[in-house]
């Protein structure tokens, strides 16, 4: 017999005090003073929200159910405190408990709508099921108006072949929510196939909100010229996500973010510039984005623009990605002068060179954490930083020299004959390295990519991962095994798919433990394979783990 456990369920509570009858103690939010509870109830905490319902609704009768559903009677904003912490779908299932509860539920103002989810894959019913779809969402907006109450978040992931039928009520629900003074708003119509669907061109009253503190905007949505014209009210917003937009000016986006005075997290992701007239014209990428005066941006991603500048002082986290679709021989363009409290650079699909990585440690004394990701210009790195604590490199290098007393992290990704070098390192590194190779040149030598690896004192932190290919146990066979003791190593993860042929597997196992010996050794299998028993002639492993 258990008391308060519709209270657990509903808040998501992994510990829970009990108390008995007419037990009272401090609930866990603020709103709410003292729990009263005056009826207790046999559920199997092992159900799941859906079935623990049921099981309380079977368990009385009406007039003890009745009885017993104190939590309605609370105020509505506890109530919707409450729903909020639930997962989505187990929020929407309580507006089927009693009229109280859908009454609740219609009147909670956070609204996620995603049509793959409630609609799910095209069929003939499409449009029925879409008019059920804009029946629904355009009643919990009346009544939140109804109502006077906020739209505090107000999510719309559709896919945008619906948009000839769905432009309409897009239009009537975003100026719903605009005069509902939304919080956040989110519009994902992201388009993978068919290409040339219908944009929707966003309306302009959304720039007018200046309860806004959060704007995502992703897919086949146009901003058109007239936004120049027009008033941007967005004083409030912190938070704005541009992702593949279809604008026709390409200073557009540089005139929307001049007008967020208080923008702490920015991000453009490959927009396009459209042309109205012509639509069936190539669309070119944004090729320039020119910032002044963000005071207050603390986190910007820029993906896809070939030159950049922004003047943010206070920036501490900047991601670039140049992008695969330019020539990445071309010099970077990317003005970091401002960016004097820069503290994690992530570089991406970049063209830099090693005088440009050297400089860049000067001139941001509190960088932490670095990322080089396809930056193919670079044949040799040095990294000298008395602040550095995460390194990242996925590249092809043949030298890595890393001078970093504080670094506790490094994961390498790259070309299996690349020298590491640790002029200093912490005693609590975590060094993580995916050697990547050639197979139709053989199987490299994996012991010679860990004896590159000065000191040797390092690999004590080092987890090797190596990805298992077809063939491979069948070049292991070509290889000379070396007599001489291995170097040690912290673990040995394997990405493996295993051979049907025991020995030949034994084969590649063999070789795998007599390039490295490992602490921990790990398999990662993807597909179900039948395990095999198989003999692993070492003595030193400690650990031996299998996932699948």
């Amino acid at each position: 017999m258990r008391t308060g456990f519709v209270y657990e369920l509903l808040m998501g509570r992994k510990k829970q005090e009990w108390f008995d009858h007419f037990g009272g103690t401090k609930c866990w939010w603020h709103d709410l003073k003292i729990v009263k509870v005056t009826y207790s109830f046999n559920v199997d905490e092992k159900l799941d929200f859906k079935n623990a319902v049921n099981a309380i609704l079977l368990s009385t009768d009406d007039r003890e159910s009745v009885k017993m559903d104190r939590i309605s009677a609370l105020p509505k904003h506890i109530l919707h405190d409450i729903l909020a912490r639930l997962p989505e779908k187990d929020a929407a299932m309580t507006s089927v408990l009693s009229n109280e509860w859908r009454d609740t539920w219609y009147s909670f103002p956070i609204l996620s709508i995603c049509d793959r989810i409630i609609i799910g894959s095209y069929s003939p019913q499409i449009i029925s099921k879409l008019d059920k779809l804009i029946g629904y969402v355009t009643r919990r907006l009346l009544k939140l108006r109804e109502q006077s109450l906020t739209t505090k978040v107000f999510k719309l992931d559709m896919r945008p072949e619906h948009n000839n039928y769905m432009s309409h009520h897009f239009d009537l629900w975003m100026n719903m929510v605009s005069e509902n003074r939304v919080e956040v708003l989110e519009l994902c119509l992201l388009y993978f196939a068919p290409y040339l669907v219908r944009q929707y061109d966003l309306p302009r009253c959304v720039f007018e909100v200046r309860s806004l503190t959060k704007l995502v905007l992703k897919g086949k949505i146009t901003l058109n010229q007239s936004f120049f014209n027009h008033s941007i009210k967005l004083f409030s917003l912190r938070t704005l996500c541009l992702r593949e937009l279809l604008v026709e000016d390409k200073g557009i986006i540089e005139h929307l973010i001049s007008h967020c005075p208080l923008l702490e997290d920015l991000t453009v992701y490959c927009c396009l510039v459209y042309n109205r007239k012509n639509p069936f014209e190539n669309e070119k990428f944004v090729e320039s984005l020119f910032l002044h005066g963000l005071q207050k941006l603390k986190e910007a991603e820029i993906q896809g623009i070939k030159e950049v500048y922004i003047d943010a002082p206070n920036l501490e986290n900047l991601c670039y990605a140049y992008g695969p679709f330019y020539n990445l021989e071309v010099p970077l363009k990317l003005n970091l002068d401002s960016f004097t409290r820069l503290r994690c650079l992530r570089l991406r699909n970049s063209s830099i060179t090693e005088k440009w990585l050297l400089d860049l440690f000067h001139k941001f004394p509190f960088l932490e954490h670095l990322e080089l990701c396809s930056c193919n210009m670079l044949e040799r790195i040095n990294i000298s930083s008395a602040q550095l604590m995460i390194l990242e490199v996925n590249s092809d290098l043949k030298e890595v020299n890393i001078d970093a007393p504080n670094l506790l992290s490094f994961d390498y990704c790259g070309d299996h004959r690349a020298i590491i070098s640790f002029l200093t390192s912490s005693d609590h590194l975590v060094f993580n390295a995916s050697p990547v190779h050639e197979f139709r040149h053989g199987y490299y030598s994996l012991r010679e990519f860990i004896q590159n690896i000065k000191p040797q004192k390092v690999l004590a932190s080092l987890s090797l991962s190596v990805y298992h290919s077809n063939g491979i146990e069948q070049n292991c066979l070509s290889i000379q095994q070396v007599s001489s003791i291995p170097p040690s190593i912290k673990c040995l993860e394997l990405d493996s798919s295993p051979n049907e042929d025991e020995d030949l597997y034994f084969h590649y196992m063999n070789w795998l433990l007599s390039c490295c010996c490992p602490k921990t050794i790990s398999f990662f299998f993807q597909y179900d394979y039948g395990m095999k028993p198989f003999t692993v002639n070492w003595f030193a492993i400690n650990v031996f783990t299998i996932f699948s």
